[in-house]
């Protein structure tokens, strides 16, 4: 059934789980006789949840609708009629504007039973649902006295909520419940809702915190949400009449990101206001400026000939209360002549002035205006004509209107009826068409007021100068004119946003580098020089693909006021160059009419590739095309006074050939989004989802090395999916999948939690790793390594500090950043690399050597490159290359098909000399080579800068060390109580590697499980040769199914389990192996010394700067 609309009201009773509505009302909801109460979901369309000053978001886990019970209301109403306390909605939603009216009904109405408050009236949306019983529920006991009341149990807590009343207490996120006896709990999380029930603890599982020692906002409640002191407004001097002419105020202009909530504003503007028309400013400057919220005031920039009349409204914003900040829309701040990029508009200033006589309507009606469309993508379509008419028709009859001569009006058109109707000659063929309301506008068409004029003005009727260049248009006595096109700059800002189109653009990001390197070109090409520099705008944009580059550039564009023309290469590629030469120009001269504007070339590798170069020898034709149609364009600038900017972009820049590189003065890479961007855009992208209180969108940004834009999109996208499998799957669990409806689900509200974002984001680099691998963070910690204590403490001081300490490598001094692991195979030389990345919080990218190998020529040393970019974009990341001696030997020694393992080497080694550059390098990346035979290694590789720390990994020197490894792999087995590791350790010769004992280890645990899975069985054939029981045999299956016990089923690892294991159990290194290794290791210590013993020579004869920390000197450090 749809939703039902009825009155919302204020009542007495302040109970957050009931209703109050009228006997119409509850019959609708589907009430009984027995006037049980019927649960349902309320949802106030007027409330805004969303920031329209801020752009981040405080990501409270608010639900979009509210649900209580609804009871048959004492007092009865004819009218649907729904009466609640204002602290259910502050419970749910803080204190919204909506609350604190309720707040005032409440107290007029206790004050004096016959005043009713009916100014401004509020609606609210009911709906009867069922409610879902949650299956766990974390409660925050608010002091020591309620934690200690289910210090034995939370059996009392299920009782409490369930007592009293027939209907269970409804549960909701981040409320707070208070029982009579004084216990009070806030709630920090549900699942699988955040609105639901408990029935028992039996079936809900009950988790209780202690959180008295934290502050905790009670009910959401925190700061200065709305207008919380009306009398702001009271406290005005008196007017007195006086001289027409007054001082004005300075404020700083600012630039909303959405309209602002009309609800919102004291008072409620009429209907016909003028919402572009508007200024808002703190309730402390309505005192300073002398007026009250909702007044006529004179506002202008710092050319006061655009000067108008505007209406002026007081809000309550905590970040600006010591400041004199105005807010307006993006269209007045242009059409008040506020400076446009390249400067800045905080640089601009905003003049306010108080008039002394009071205007009721605002200004004089224009007698004429003239309009003409302003250049666009959107304007110059011809399909769309008649609709932009329309469209500009409803924009001036909708409100009363007030604009001047040269203003720009942004009217928002649903261009998609308009493309679906049947074309016409002449606009009187569509006199029987009406083209409906666009219920989501998909584009912005501009127009700009070319003429303006007045009727003469009365004797007794003030200057026109009083009211500013501003007039009122009356659609009724107003004569209206529609001329041809013209060129002008667009309103700047989230334009998307604020017009809230059907396909907005996300929200900015400008600490993007690219961003502002976009930003500084395309503003510059519109600065008064750059006609007189003859400057011409080219850049190519190149980056992954789903990086972001459409997206920046359109930000940008948005941000300097000027269209956007989006060209795809590959729907211009004809079947002839000579076809793809037609469509191109034919492009660019369509582009030259919306001056100005940014030609955007999505693709640019789809008009000619570097492969086609090489087979024929010549450059491409589309080359030469492409600069005259650059040179054409730049000529346009001095016809329009326009520029015409070309933007190209690129996920594939070393196959352009170099003819179409040169046609770019500038590029501009997009890189893979650093950690903070990463956060930013996570806060965006959730903005508008509830999350739960276990999200940490901070991990989660660390966690997301790598991705890019359009993987953060799909990976929320995935976590939305994975949270509704969640619910349907609890759903299914607690049998309530039949009784509850997606309907219920929405109105009970679903949070993102910390689980959902894990899950999608395993799957998502499941589904972005490739052949080289995707960088994660790994899950190895240092229990899981057992002894290498010494190994561990040099390779922490190598990458853990210049990770907190980055402060000591600012002064030249180079980072550490290759260690070479070797030693004999089964040390623990990839388990030592994980626990690295792990306790350090990096991404670990692990590659091996066939990975690299590529039949074609070229191709081996580019996988190289996209290894080490791979980790620039992950870093801080670590890389491991396993059995680095089969990656990288000696060059020149042996024969391969073309020398490609020397280039491999030759290109390993040019990668590792800029691991050491610091923020312009790789500085937050390390690499880590493991080996059992260095012998083997191209020398170049050890040389200082490179893999200068050599960690030699041997085997256990004695039992205390052997006693820690079988520590390590045997933490998550189950011991007999009677085993003493410390004997097993005892009887382990010298010569185990960590691979030998991990052997050992899983055998014994083998042998464990086959000696309970032999008792087991040995107790089937007991019981089915008793001749007690039926003759029907039973299997084992069923034996553990449904006979056998815990103790049964229980394996503990013996002592004897061991011994037998060890007597199996061949080692992987002989001893006459261990020797040679040491043999190995004493030549590149001996190599090792002599090389400090010449750094030492050298610093004796020139002196040095200081080295601080260990190893940090020139030259290798010594071998441990």
């Amino acid at each position: 059934m749809p939703p039902i609309i009825a009155v919302l009201r204020a009542a007495a009773d302040a109970s957050d789980q009931f209703v109050d509505v009228s006997t119409s009302l509850y019959k609708k909801i589907g009430g009984t006789t027995d006037l049980a109460p019927v649960a349902v979901s309320l949802s106030l369309p007027q409330l805004n949840l969303n920031d329209t000053v801020h752009s981040g978001s405080n990501h409270q886990h608010m639900p979009k609708s509210i649900i209580a019970y609804a009871r048959v209301a004492k007092e009865d109403d004819e009218n649907d009629v729904l009466s609640t306390h204002p602290s259910l909605i502050t419970s749910v939603y803080g204190r919204q504007p909506i609350a604190i009216e309720l707040e005032e009904q409440l107290e007029l109405a206790l004050f004096d039973e016959g005043i009713t408050v009916d100014e401004h009236q509020y609606y609210v949306q009911v709906e009867p649902t069922n409610l879902i019983e949650c299956d766990e529920v974390i409660f925050g006991a608010m002091d020591k006295r309620s934690y200690d009341f289910v210090s034995n149990g939370s059996d009392g807590l299920a009782e409490l909520l369930n007592s009293g009343d027939k209907s269970p207490s409804i549960i909701r996120s981040s409320s707070v419940i208070t029982f009579p006896n004084s216990l009070r709990y806030k709630i920090l999380m549900s699942n699988p809702v955040l609105q639901g029930h408990i029935i028992s603890s039996e079936r809900t599982k009950i988790i209780v915190v202690d959180i008295s020692a934290t502050d905790i906002e009670v009910n959401g409640v925190s700061g200065h949400d709305i207008l919380e002191d009306p009398l702001s407004f009271s406290m005005l001097k008196d007017r007195k009449d006086g001289p027409d002419v007054v001082d004005s105020l300075t404020f700083q202009p600012s630039i909303l990101s959405s309209p602002w909530p009309e609800r919102q504003l004291v008072p409620n503007p009429p209907e016909q206001n003028d919402n572009e028309s508007r200024v808002y400013v703190h309730v402390d400057d309505l005192a300073r400026c002398g007026v009250f919220s909702n007044d006529w005031v004179l506002v202008s920039g710092e050319n006061y000939k655009r000067s108008r009349l505007c209406r002026i409204y007081g809000v309550d914003i905590p970040s600006t209360r010591d400041k004199s900040i105005a807010y307006l829309s993006p269209q007045l701040a242009f059409n008040l002549g506020l400076p446009l990029p390249p400067s800045s508009i905080e640089h601009g200033s905003l003049y306010i002035t108080r008039l002394t006589k009071p205007v009721t309507d605002g200004p004089p009606i224009a007698k004429a205006v003239t309009v003409a469309r302003v250049a666009s993508v959107t304007a110059v379509d011809k399909v769309l004509q008649n609709a932009l008419l329309d469209a500009l028709k409803q924009w001036f009859e909708e409100k009363t209107r007030i604009v001047c001569e040269g203003d720009v009006l942004a009217v928002s058109v649903d261009e998609d009826p308009a493309r679906l109707l049947p074309q016409a000659r002449d606009m009187e063929d569509f006199s029987h068409l009406n083209l409906p309301n666009p219920s989501r506008p998909t584009a912005v068409a501009y127009f700009q007021i070319t003429s303006l004029e007045e009727d003469q003005r009365k004797d007794d009727e003030p200057h026109p100068a009083y009211f500013g260049a501003g007039r009122r248009i009356s659609p009724s006595y107003t004569h209206m004119v529609q001329t041809g096109l013209e060129h002008s700059r667009v309103p700047v800002g989230d334009i998307s946003r604020y017009h809230q189109l059907a396909s907005q653009l996300p929200r900015c990001q400008p600490d993007i580098p690219a961003y502002g390197h976009i930003f500084n070109l395309l503003s510059s090409s519109m600065h008064p020089l750059a006609k007189d520099l003859n400057l011409s705008c080219t850049v190519l944009v190149q980056g992954a693909r789903g990086g972001g580059k459409s997206t920046v550039v359109k930000w940008v564009a948005e941000h300097v006021g000027v269209h956007v023309f989006e060209i795809s290469a590959f729907d211009i590629v004809g079947e002839t160059d000579a076809k793809t030469e037609v469509y191109l120009r034919a492009k660019f001269e369509k582009a030259m009419v919306m001056a100005p504007c940014v030609i955007l070339l999505r693709g640019i590798e789809g008009l000619a590739r570097k492969s086609a170069v090489v087979e024929t020898g010549q450059e491409p034709l589309i080359a030469t095309v492409l600069q005259d149609c650059i040179q054409n364009i730049t000529d346009s600038h001095s016809s329009t006074g326009y520029p015409v900017m070309l933007v190209a972009t690129t996920s594939d820049v070393e196959n352009l050939p170099t003819s179409i590189l040169g046609c770019f003065r500038h590029e501009v890479v997009i890189e893979a989004p650093a950690e903070a961007i990463r956060l930013q855009m996570l806060s965006s992208l959730t903005e508008k989802s509830p999350l739960a209180p276990d999200v940490s969108l901070q991990s989660l940004a660390t966690q997301t090395a790598a991705l890019v834009a359009k993987d953060l999109v799909d990976l929320v996208a995935r976590t939305g999916v994975m949270a509704m499998n969640r619910v349907h799957t609890a759903l299914k669990d607690t049998n309530q999948a039949g009784n509850i409806t997606d309907r219920d689900v929405e109105a009970a509200g679903v949070a993102l939690t910390a689980h959902d974002f894990d899950s999608a984001l395993n799957q998502a680099r499941a589904s972005y790793s490739d052949s080289i691998g995707a960088p994660k963070i790994p899950n190895v910690t240092w229990d899981d390594v057992g002894g290498l204590a010494n190994v561990k403490d040099d390779i922490l001081d190598t990458i853990q500090l210049p990770l907190e300490h980055p402060e000591l490598f600012g002064a030249g001094m180079k980072k550490r950043s290759g260690i070479l692991l070797y030693g004999p195979p089964g040390t623990g030389k990839t388990l030592l690399a994980k626990a690295i990345a792990t306790s350090c919080s990096l991404n670990f990218f692990s590659v091996k050597g066939p990975e690299l190998l590529n039949m074609y020529i070229g191709e081996s040393e580019a996988n190289v490159r996209r290894v080490f970019q791979r980790a620039r974009d992950a870093k801080p990341c670590v890389i491991f290359f396993d059995e680095l001696d089969s990656v990288a030997p000696k060059r020149g020694e042996k024969g391969d098909s073309g020398g490609v393992m020397d280039r491999i080497v030759s290109q390993m080694l040019a990668e590792l000399d800029g691991m050491s550059e610091g923020e312009s390098g790789a500085g937050d990346v390390f690499v880590i080579g493991a080996t059992n035979r260095p012998d083997l290694l191209d020398p170049a590789l050890l040389r200082p800068g490179r893999f200068d720390k050599l960690l030699y990994l041997g085997v256990s020197q004695d039992h205390q060390q052997q006693l820690k490894i079988i520590e390590a792999l045997t933490r998550k087995f189950r011991l007999h109580p009677d085993l003493n590791l410390a004997n097993v350790a005892e009887k382990c010769p010298f010569h185990y590697t960590g691979a030998d004992f991990y052997a050992l280890c899983s055998d014994a645990m083998l042998k464990a499980m086959t000696r309970v899975a032999d008792t087991i069985e040995q107790k089937v054939k007991e019981y089915n040769e008793s001749a007690e029981h039926e003759p029907k045999s039973i299997t084992a299956q069923y034996y553990l199914a449904h006979l056998a016990t815990p103790e049964d089923i229980l394996v503990q690892v013996t002592e004897q389990d061991f011994i037998k294991a060890l007597e199996e159990l061949i080692p992987s290194v002989s001893a006459s192996e261990l020797e040679h290794y040491k043999t190995v290791r004493e030549r590149f210590e001996k190599k090792d010394d002599e090389e400090e013993e010449e750094a030492e020579q050298q610093v004796v004869q020139q002196p040095a700067q200081p080295s601080k920390g260990k190893g940090k000197g020139k030259g290798k450090a010594r071998i441990q």
